[in-house]
């Protein structure tokens, strides 16, 4: 699987950045915001709201980043500790777990640099960190540094050793892994990363591949969602019904920090097509495949019910509906290391 992970779309990560409010609506259900940004339409994910991230370039995993980080009082203990030994191991990061994880995180620092001016780095010695909250550099000339780096990403290196400090990786924790389906014309495996800021940056200086950068609300966004004042992707649109379910930031990034070394299922939607619509079939879901053609159409599944009556059939469920309505269902469906999301119904569209 791994070739064919090589060979058939790109590496990616993405970053899910808190912040928690400092005056709290009820009615939202949460104590923080997320930082979102709306894509141009000449991107990828042409005009959607989307968390910052992007592809990796080789430069992430170079290992002049393991004598930077020593040089901070890093050792190799510090960087085993982002697997856990004997935990599942998440497709992405299949290959070498730990060096994967050190990779991954370098590249959403890096986009989330390159797309926002948002840099997640840190100058304190390994011994006087305390906390999970991610540090923030912002004494520098962002614009300038992310021609830079868009144009040479091995220049964020450059960056760190002038201004003596180092991308913020263990302030990320990991949350999830994302495939895009085969049916995309551009397909990306992207692993989720989650990490929170104690003071919210002003004046953040987007890319060209950004036409707005908002912070809000899980149910702010989920809810312009609902009304089509904007465009949410499956994966961000799950991953927002998820978050929401932990109404306290700090919880939320502790949660995240415990299972961040743990292993967890690969986001694939699997598609069935029911006389009325498609369902879109996510892992633990009782129809969902056992073996999976990660490259062709070949496991469509075609059932001659409807989308309510194949609904009615099953006792576990974990899916994606496209009928009348789009919504997303889950019920006696439990993932491994996660937010227990429940039972319910959830319109995505």
């Amino acid at each position: 699987m791994n070739n064919v992970i090589r060979t058939s779309w790109r590496d990616a990560a993405t970053l899910i950045v808190l912040s928690k409010k400092k005056v709290v609506v009820p009615w939202e259900g949460v104590n923080y915001d997320i930082l979102f940004q709306t894509r141009t339409a000449s991107a990828s994910f042409a005009n959607s709201v989307v968390f910052p991230g992007g592809v990796t370039e080789p430069s992430d995993a170079s290992d002049e980043w393991l004598k930077l980080f020593r040089s901070f009082g890093y050792s190799q203990r510090h960087f085993e500790a982002f697997h856990s030994p004997g935990a599942p191991v998440t497709p992405i990061l299949r290959d070498n777990p730990v060096k994967r994880h050190i990779a991954l995180r370098i590249t959403a620092i890096r986009e989330t640099f390159e797309e926002l001016g948002l840099l997640l780095a840190s100058t304190e010695h390994q011994r006087d960190r305390s906390g999970l909250s991610a540090s923030v550099l912002s004494d520098l000339d962002v614009k300038l540094w992310q021609s830079k780096i868009s144009k040479n990403p091995e220049d964020l290196l450059t960056l760190c050793k002038s201004l003596g400090c180092y991308p913020d990786i263990w302030s990320l924790q990991y949350w999830s892994n994302w495939l895009t389906p085969v049916h995309f014309p551009k397909r990306f495996d992207t692993a989720f990363f989650v990490t929170s800021l104690d003071e919210r940056p002003e004046g953040l200086k987007s890319s060209n591949e950004v036409v707005h950068v908002q912070w809000a609300s899980p149910d702010n966004i989920l809810s312009k969602f609902h009304k089509n004042e904007l465009v949410l992707f499956p994966p961000q649109s799950y991953e927002l019904n998820r978050l929401r379910l932990v109404p306290d930031c700090e919880e939320l990034l502790r949660f995240a920090a415990t299972r961040s070394a743990e292993g967890n299922a690969l986001l694939y939607p699997v598609i069935l097509k029911a006389r009325d619509g498609q369902l879109h079939l996510l892992p633990g879901d009782e129809l969902y495949p056992s073996k999976v053609d990660y490259i062709n159409d070949g496991q469509i599944i075609q059932k001659d019910k409807t989308v309510q009556e194949i609904r009615d059939s099953c006792h576990t469920i974990h899916r994606f509906e496209a009928s009348a309505d789009k919504q997303f269902v889950i019920r006696n469906c439990k993932l491994d290391n996660h937010i227990d999301m429940g039972d319910r119904v959830i319109p995505v569209a």
